[in-house]
């Protein structure tokens, strides 16, 4: 809603228990917001908190949040119900909001959240002062490396000039990876691509050039996501990926990211003519590989193992913890063994665990048709061990469900680089060039070893560990919000 000819205000209705992070609350540069609280809220202790700027002087940080003030328009001594705050929108950038209802100013007891964007305000720099709005933006992509050295940027942008576009959206101009050379796989942020042989002062002079002369403003990608496999940043900083450190639940994946790139190796070599597999594979020997794979390769890493207890020795550390008790309680504190579940820890073979205080709470009681301590003792080990024995084997189900997956994937994989009609059409497996499926990880010097190799490193290895690291990819129709490393996936 708008008010007076100058002025323009914008109404957000804050509800209660209400996350609209994932919302588009768009305003321009000037206009004013007015945040004020629904029926449910008018009554409450609310308190709001924003990283925005309040004052024109004021420099984003986005961990530093203020209190917004009310302002009570009532006259009525006893109703605020309609109050309000009030924010200027005075410089451009995305900002936070919550707000509390417990009279606290902790971020974590935030009962609701939000952003606002407050548009760019593009003025073209011609000394005319027009404003480029947003909605009037015609932008044109250019892959920046196509566009050759600096001196015949000016020939080959022309066409855009032409075309009427007002906006060049470059893709990154910095140095790219020496093998991809994918336009998103930076290996300097702070170099630029050598192709364009010039410097980043002779880059400025050519886009204010076309900013003045032609009225075609700039905007390129800031890439801090991903980086190519020889950047520099993950030499020197290996914890800004995700490795077998900071991310132990991966070692799995890593192993079988090495079975799939020896196949490979194994299969070029000739290896496996004795399986019916050569080097030049045809659509018909794709279920042999999913066989060789799942029913002889997989079974001797013994995946499974990363995931599951060993129940004889948790149960024997029930059994000593109990036998150090004095009394055994008439009742089980709780009745639920669905609470018991396997932590992973830092998921080394055999080394997952159960909560066994819970576990005491649960299955250590006084079973009627028992007698005597030690007779209740070996009746909650028992039942300890059945749970233990049944989760171990639900993980090893899903394991082989997801084994099953991923080789199903691959080998989808592998039909459309070799035998699809739209796809590459490779002839003949070779690492690293044509790949049975191309690898998830990138390994320290970027050498692939045997995966008996890998075993041992993964485990013992902390140097190594740091140095193997999870390639994001994109995966097609995959949510891009969720981090493509987290745990819980298999």
């Amino acid at each position: 809603m708008s008010f007076g000819h100058d002025e323009q205000i914008r109404v957000l209705i804050l509800n209660e228990g209400e996350d609209k992070s994932e919302e588009l609350f768009r305003l321009k540069k000037g206009w004013t917001l007015q945040i004020a609280l629904s029926s449910h809220l008018s009554w409450r202790e609310v308190r709001i908190f924003t990283n925005a700027c309040l004052y024109e002087k004021d420099l984003f940080q986005r961990n530093n949040y203020q209190e917004l003030k009310w302002i009570y328009p009532s006259s009525g001594k006893y109703d605020d119900s309609d109050r309000y705050v009030s924010i200027l929108c005075c410089k451009s950038g995305s900002f936070h909001y919550y707000f509390t209802i417990d009279g606290t100013t902790i971020k974590e007891n935030q009962n609701g959240q939000g952003y606002f964007q407050v548009e760019s305000h593009l003025i073209f720099p011609d000394e005319s002062g027009e404003v480029l709005e947003q909605e009037c933006i015609t932008c044109q992509s250019v892959l920046s490396k196509s566009l050759g050295p600096l001196s015949e940027w000016l020939s080959r942008i022309e066409v855009t000039y032409h075309s009427g576009y007002n906006m060049i959206h470059f893709t990154p101009i910095q140095s790219l990876n020496n093998i991809s050379n994918s336009s998103y796989s930076i290996n300097d942020h702070h170099k630029l691509n050598s192709k364009f042989e010039g410097t980043y002062q002779q880059m400025k002079i050519l886009i204010d050039k076309i900013a003045k002369q032609w009225r075609i403003l700039s905007i390129t990608d800031l890439v801090y996501n991903h980086v190519a496999d020889d950047c520099d940043l993950l030499r020197n900083h290996p914890e800004a990926a995700y490795n077998l450190i900071n991310s132990p639940h991966l070692k799995p994946a890593v192993l079988i990211d090495s079975i799939l790139m020896q196949f490979t190796c194994d299969a070029s070599k000739g290896k496996l003519l004795s399986k019916g597999i050569k080097d030049e594979i045809k659509e018909h020997h794709l279920p042999l590989i999913r066989h060789y794979l799942l029913n002889e390769i997989f079974p001797q890493y013994c995946l499974w193992e990363y995931y599951i207890c060993d129940t004889n020795k948790l149960v024997e550390l029930f059994y000593k913890k109990l036998s150090l008790l004095n009394n055994c309680p008439d009742k089980p504190l709780y009745y639920n063994e669905n609470l018991i579940e396997i932590n992973h820890g830092k998921y080394l073979r055999m080394k997952s665990f159960v909560d066994l205080d819970l576990a005491e709470k649960i299955y250590f009681f006084k079973r009627e048709y028992l007698s005597t301590n030690e007779q209740w003792i070996n009746a909650a080990c028992d039942a300890l061990r059945s749970r233990i024995d049944f989760l171990n084997n639900l993980i090893r189900e899903k394991l082989n469900g997801y084994l099953n997956r991923a080789i199903d994937n691959s080998i989808a994989s592998c039909r459309y680089h070799f035998f699809s009609l739209d796809g590459p059409n490779y002839n003949k497996l070779c690492l690293p060039s044509t790949p049975f499926v191309g690898n998830y990880f990138y390994y320290p010097n970027g050498e692939f070893k045997h995966p008996d190799d890998i075993n041992n490193l993964i485990e013992h290895d902390i140097n190594y560990q740091l140095y193997v690291m999870a390639h994001n990819g994109w995966v097609m129709n995959d949510d891009p919000l969720r981090c493509f490393a987290d745990e819980g996936f298999f």
